[in-house]
């Protein structure tokens, strides 16, 4: 089942880290500029995005090319 979390959340994008690397957090998620799939950054349920370029779950989510990833810092509406 795939829920889309654009109608529980609003995103705002944010910087990443000063080394280049992506940020981490309960509020961030990772915008796929692909297949604009969201997965959140600790992912403690299955997910991924259409592409595959995003999978989570058990609190981690691997990426396959972060230069194709937007970090979004997500809260409820």
């Amino acid at each position: 089942m795939k829920i889309d979390l654009r109608k529980i959340y609003r995103f705002d994008a944010v910087e990443r880290n000063a080394d280049g690397t992506l940020p981490s957090g309960g509020d961030i998620y990772y915008e796929c500029t692909d297949c604009t799939g969201i997965v959140s950054s600790v992912s403690h349920l299955k997910a991924a995005c259409e592409c595959g370029n995003l999978t989570g779950g058990q609190g981690t989510t691997e990426i396959r090319s972060p230069e194709k990833v937007t970090p979004l810092r997500g809260k409820l509406r």
